[in-house]
């Protein structure tokens, strides 16, 4: 059933860039036009990312804590019980 998945998708995938790169009558194609609006919508982007780079900076553990452990694991010792053999 996976490989039958797997045909699937490559063949859609195929297909998609068959059809985004095909040739119209003028000469041109999707991927050209969106090529060719590419820096355009770049830069209409920018004041989005920018928003989201925002957004991101004050999340406390990404602003200045390096610590990707959770806090409960501070006070750990190792071997709590030095007498205990199992």
């Amino acid at each position: 059933m996976g490989t039958l998945k797997l045909l699937a998708t490559g063949a859609a995938l195929v297909a998609g860039i068959n059809y985004v790169t095909k040739k119209r009558a003028d000469g041109s194609s999707i991927f050209e036009d969106f090529k060719a609006k590419a820096p355009d919508l770049v830069n209409k982007s920018k004041p989005y990312l920018e928003r989201l780079k925002g957004q991101f900076s004050k999340v406390p553990h990404i602003k200045g804590n390096t610590r990707t452990y959770p806090h409960k694991f501070d006070n750990f010792s190792a071997d709590s019980d030095p007498d205990y053999t199992s």
